[in-house]
């Protein structure tokens, strides 16, 4: 549009008061009082400003193109107009008119760009509140399927399937072995505490619903833990920190700023929080991110000293160890929350070991010696008697090697009572690896593999025993220290090719899978594995793995061909121990892993299914079936999806993994499960929402 003939703020014009109001522009016609928004109301001196705005938004309205002069008078430069708005409709409007326009952005002054960039940043913010306002709302927004009366966190009757469709379950049924949560017991955190706490200071004191989080998930692309973690931490900043909540809406702080002034503040004392809310609110319009957590650390000390040492003792309890995958394909472990006398001695320890190392002539750095004495000590070897001496590289890439697959056994058992306690070791999964020809006639596609839990000296066809935890298992290894045990030897083959002690190396147990394509065990492909609940491995690294696998006594190898499509097709195992490594998948018997049509030929009269079922289903979906769901098969419930007590068949085309959270969610009031074809599950939410999971898709 043309300029207005009420003349804006530009270039040419004189400075406006600061200290007057403008125009709020929000987006309801209720705006937050001025000392909690952080932008006044507007008044007499600001009216020329207001004019042109109101132009500009009519003009835009009308779906005329806002121009560079518009832009450049709407005062966006240091305390104009535009630089001054709260975040709403008409900054959004000039924000997307001057950022669109690459002729407008171009003639713009720094003065005035740089006003757009915090213009921008405000949305942000705005949109963050938004964010967690509306999650807040759908958490603890009463559920119409509950008399009022009812506690919210209470899972009680039986599932609401859609006419004519398999039923969810009920409460108690034995459709995997789990059973909804007690009428009246309370929902509880991803962190083990209560998120109600986090709504009662709100007014009425709602409730979150105990699967709002799963509810939500899907749509979010996120865990459900994480949608949990954003419920709570929605809600506890809404009832703990109101002001600086309210800030956050009026674009004055950054969503970085709330998150400091909540982790700060969770465990002030509840007296102490009104204070702290006013004066963090205030602090962090000005602060970076490092001044206001410093600000903040010292008001809470100041306020209140003993939270310092309630945040120490309420994260002891969070104390773990756990594995991870470092970006550059390397790997780590850390141990949080631990005492620090314990730290400092544990680590003097190491150092110590180091020293002695050294001394007996192992070369390498201090760093380096501590490396190798860290990993000893949790081995239990001593590479102090044993000095490094280079071992033989006996890998099939340079020599003829078994001819098999590379996979490590999962002990884990698939049945329904399993428990899905503990989630920090590397996991179970059921992933699959990518082969070459299985004969000489006919390529059967990319392959894979799968643990099996059969034990030593086991004679049958993998399958046909009905012992749901296998023959074998970790109680059939040898202890610490024998040869097969954790930290013995484990057998023969080539030890790590920088392995401290030669060509013993370390012996993997066989609670891992790995998923090693065929080629790559070969050295005739570049292809990365896998290693479940770790990541993906070079291919170097796969092999070491591999063959640490071999030497350890609970080692199963197990294959799962590939569809074109990266499918599980069929799957096999082998039976007792092969210390030499991967035994050729030619002579084994694979069993076809059903799509598209059942006609129940590998059903099983009785309600637990056997090994070999368990095996194909864990083969066919690797990871629980709920979306978003990454807990390994391994560790999941093998659910009929449609009862066993009102007739589903205990067969791939009714059973699938689901971890023993979304067992429960599958349980409760208002949500349906249906699986329309084998490893197809279709999910529908108590809000009609539905959202489709389907077969595990390897990389080939």
């Amino acid at each position: 549009m043309s300029s207005p003939t009420s003349p804006g703020p530009g270039p040419g014009a004189p400075e406006p008061d600061s200290s007057q109001p403008v125009p709020a522009g929000g987006n309801d016609g209720a705006p937050e009082p001025p000392e909690a928004c952080g932008f006044p109301l507007p008044g007499d001196d600001e009216e020329d400003g207001v004019d042109y705005l109101g132009e500009l938004m009519a003009a835009a309205a009308a779906g005329e193109d806002l121009t560079a002069a518009d832009i450049a008078g709407a005062g966006f430069a240091q305390d104009g107009t535009a630089h001054r708005l709260r975040p709403g409709p008409i900054l959004a409007t000039l924000v997307h008119a001057a950022t669109t326009d690459e002729k407008i952005l171009a003639t713009l002054s720094d003065d005035d760009l740089a006003g757009v960039i915090t213009a921008v940043r405000r949305i942000a913010s705005f949109a963050a509140w938004a964010e967690m306002t509306a999650i807040r709302e759908f958490a603890t927004r009463p559920d119409p399927r509950r008399p009022a009366s009812a506690p919210a966190a209470a899972v009680g009757g039986a599932p609401d399937p859609a006419p004519g469709a398999p039923s969810g379950g009920a409460p108690g049924a034995p459709s995997g072995g789990a059973s909804a949560a007690r009428p009246g017991a309370r929902a509880r955190g991803v962190d083990g505490r209560d998120p109600n706490a986090a709504v009662a200071g709100l007014p009425g004191h709602p409730k979150i619903r105990e699967f709002a989080a799963d509810e939500l998930a899907p749509d979010l692309h996120v865990t459900w833990q994480s949608a949990a973690d954003q419920i709570t931490y929605a809600c506890t900043v809404a009832a703990r920190l109101p002001v600086t909540f309210a800030a956050l809406r009026a674009g004055t702080i950054h969503p970085v700023h709330l998150r400091i002034a909540e982790d700060e503040t969770a465990y002030l004392d509840q007296k102490y929080l009104a204070e702290a809310d006013a004066k963090l609110a205030a602090a962090a319009q000005s602060k970076t991110f490092g001044e206001f957590r410093y600000y903040a650390h010292r008001l809470v000390l100041k306020l209140d000293p003993d939270s310092a040492l309630r945040r120490k003792n309420e994260a002891r309890k969070d104390a773990h160890v756990r594995p991870f995958r470092e970006a550059s394909g390397n790997a780590g472990m850390v141990a949080r929350e631990l005492p620090p006398d314990e730290v400092l001695a544990s680590w003097q320890h190491v150092d110590q070991r180091a020293r002695d190392l050294r001394a007996v002539g192992v070369p390498g750095t201090l760093q380096q010696l501590r490396v190798m004495a860290y990993l000893d000590l949790l081995q239990e070897r001593d590479s102090r008697m044993t000095p490094p001496s280079p071992g033989p590289d006996t890998h099939p890439a340079g020599t003829d090697g078994p001819s098999g697959f590379s996979d490590l056994d999962d002990t884990g058992d698939l049945d329904d009572t399993g428990d899905l306690g503990d989630t920090g070791d590397l996991g179970d999964t059921g992933d699959l690896d990518d082969t070459g020809d299985l004969d000489d006639t006919g390529d059967l596609g990319d392959t894979g593999d799968l643990g099996d839990t059969g034990g030593p000296g086991e004679t049958g066809e993998p399958g046909e025993s009905d012992d749901p935890g296998g023959t074998g298992g970790p109680g059939e290894s040898d202890g610490p220290g024998r040869n097969g045990g954790p930290g013995g030897n484990g057998g023969s083959g080539r030890g790590p090719r920088n392995g401290p002690t030669g060509n013993s190396g370390p012996s993997l147990a066989a609670q891992v899978t790995l998923t090693i394509p065929w080629g790559t065990w070969q050295g005739t492909s570049d292809t990365p594995g896998e290693a479940g609940g770790f990541g993906l491995l070079d291919p170097e690294t796969a092999r070491d793995l591999v063959d640490a696998a071999a030497r350890h006594a609970d080692t199963r190898w197990c294959y799962t061909v590939l569809h074109p499509d990266g499918t599980a097709a069929a799957h096999a195992c082998t039976p007792g121990r092969h210390p030499e490594g991967p035994p050729d998948p030619r002579t084994l018997k694979f069993n076809t892993v059903i799509r598209g049509p059942c006609d129940h030929a590998q059903a099983q009269a009785r309600y637990r299914p056997g090994r070999k079922l368990r095996h194909l289903i864990a083969a066919r979906n690797a990871t629980c079936t709920a979306p978003g769901c990454g807990q390994p098969a391994a560790r999941c419930d093998l659910d009929h999806t449609t009862p066993w007590h009102l007739g589903g068949v205990t067969c791939e085309c009714n059973i699938a993994p689901l971890c023993r959270h979304h067992h429960r969610v599958k349980q409760a009031q208002g949500w349906w499960l249906a699986q329309p074809e084998p490893g197809v599950l279709k999910w529908r939410t108590p809000a009609g929402r539905t959202h489709t999971t389907t077969p595990t898709v390897y990389p080939t």
